[in-house]
This record gives C-alpha cells, sequence and structure tokens, in this order.
C-alpha cells in the first residue's frame, strides 16, 4: 500500500482506496475509478462546505474528466457522472491519485 494512503484517517476511506491500489495491480481499472470518485464524492458529501462558494466551483472543474465527471445535484450534494465503464491504467491511475492527495490534503 502507498505511504500516502496510511495518511488517510478515515478507516473505510482509507480501506476503499487501499482495494483501489489493489485493482489498480490487477488490472481492474473500472473499480478503480469507481473507488476512488466514490470516496472523493464521500469527502465532499461530509463537509457540504467544500462545494460552496469559488473553491467549490474549483472542486468541479479541476475533477479530472477522463470518463466520469463531478456535478453537483440540484439541491447541492456532488455526485459522478460516468460517461463509460472501462478505463486505461493512465486514467484510472489519475482518479487515484486526484483522490488520495485530496483526501490527505482535506485531512480527511
Amino acid at each position: 500500500m502507498p505511504a500516502k494512503l496510511d495518511r488517510i484517517k478515515d478507516d473505510a476511506l482509507r480501506d476503499s482506496l487501499a482495494t483501489a491500489h489493489v485493482s489498480l495491480k490487477s488490472g481492474n481499472f473500472p473499480d478503480v475509478v469507481h473507488r476512488s470518485s466514490d470516496a472523493y464524492v464521500e469527502m465532499l458529501r461530509r463537509d457540504p462546505d467544500l462545494m460552496k462558494g469559488p473553491m467549490g466551483m474549483r472542486r468541479i472543474l479541476f475533477y479530472p474528466r477522463l470518463g466520469a465527471r463531478l456535478i453537483q445535484e440540484s439541491d447541492g450534494s456532488p455526485a459522478v457522472i460516468y460517461d463509460r465503464e472501462t478505463f486505461s491504467f493512465s486514467e484510472a491511475i489519475t482518479y487515484f491519485e486526484f483522490a488520495v492527495d485530496s483526501l490527505v490534503r482535506e485531512g480527511v
């Protein structure tokens, strides 16, 4: 498991991303993208202030757009829309690293 994963405080999110890392190694790239996206969305749901104001818009705009898109529902909650179900290694690692870095940065 990458050392950075150990810095994620929440057990469930850390375990899910550890499973995503195993999926990455085994070539199950859709699972990596889904688990990484789910972890990122869960972080945003737990702290709704992360979606407010200019920084909230930045979180949406800077979310990787490689087959999955972060949107804000009409009630303000975050969600991911999947444009496809197949992903390459480079796409999967992008979503994985984005999620891990974001959770570590936010102290989740």
